[in-house]
């Protein structure tokens, strides 16, 4: 790599463990003319600059080919590879199972640009564009994530999120999520996915303002001032911070695309065990400082 280093680039130790996840080369065909490392590179700086294909900077090889790259390997299925094998290594490295047996859900509205493409208006959130439902591990480290228009309730985008998932986390058996998902949702993955749900709220919630006997002294509750950090959902909410190519589609104009589904299907189909406390937070940011020194038997 002869152009200066931008500050996104991989370092030698970073690029020796992504090196044995990424396709080889075709046995026919033209040669690769531009080193996977460049093409990631380039990659990571699109993703970190938020910036459109045709602005990428001449340093880097040509948009058109790390685009062509990036394409391909989320059709192919390799960034979705290389995030799972990421993700069981550094639970690995922490102590834990490589699946998770409890996970967080959450999911937070972000505005969009006027672009074509689908969106919604939260009404509560008072947000127009889309809703991004993430479904992380104890870590803070994403299990799923599913894209979806801003005005899908939180129940009905979890259904989206969770159907699918019981065969690719076996052991998964325990889910902590906000006030956004009480309802028959609960019922619903027990009856179908046969696991629990609890639902996190601050010890004050519900009472202020509740009914009492006449002669009974009023109820002393303790609010604390300022921001409080709920048990559990923290780590979704602010503890997990994921660079992860791939997740979010995106075509030559630089259109950012999500699912277009808007039905409403049913579902079909504790990491306390893990030692987590809750106080505990690790913030990992995937394909980065954390996975230097990844054990060679996860990426034979």
């Amino acid at each position: 790599m002869t152009r200066p280093a931008h500050p996104n680039d991989l370092t030698d130790a970073e690029w020796n463990v992504l090196l044995p996840l990424l396709p080889p080369e075709a046995p026919v065909g033209r040669p690769r003319k531009w080193s996977l490392r460049e093409i990631l590179d380039g990659i990571f700086y699109l993703l970190r600059g938020g910036i459109a294909w045709r602005a990428m900077p001449h340093d880097f090889p040509p948009w058109q080919t790390v685009y062509h790259s990036h394409r391909i390997w989320r059709l192919q299925g390799v960034w979705e590879v290389i995030h799972t094998t990421l993700r069981e290594w550094v639970r690995l490295r922490e102590g834990r199972a490589a699946t998770p047996s409890a996970a967080i859900i959450d999911s937070p509205s972000v505005k969009t640009t006027e672009a074509s493409g689908p969106r919604g208006y939260d009404g509560g959130k008072k947000v127009s564009g889309r809703k991004r439902h993430l479904l992380v591990d104890t870590l803070g480290l994403v299990m799923a994530i599913k894209v979806h228009e801003a005005d899908i309730r939180d129940r009905a985008g979890a259904v989206l999120l969770l159907r699918d998932l019981p065969s690719v986390f076996p052991r998964m058996g325990h889910l902590w999520a906000d006030a956004g998902y009480t309802g028959k949702l609960a019922r619903d993955i027990k009856t179908h996915l046969g696991w629990t749900m609890d639902i996190v709220k601050h010890p004050w919630s519900g009472w202020q303002g509740t009914w009492a006997p006449k002669d009974a002294p009023p109820r002393v509750v303790e609010v604390p001032k300022g921001f409080v950090v709920p048990k559990r959902r923290w780590v979704v909410g602010g503890g997990a911070h994921v660079r992860l190519a791939g997740v979010v589609t995106e075509d030559g104009q630089g259109r950012r695309g999500a699912d277009r589904n808007r039905r409403e299907p049913g579902i079909r189909g504790h990491d306390s065990a893990d030692g987590a406390s809750p106080g505990k937070r690790t913030t990992v940011t995937v394909f980065r400082r954390t996975l230097v020194g990844s054990p060679s038997r996860l990426v034979s």
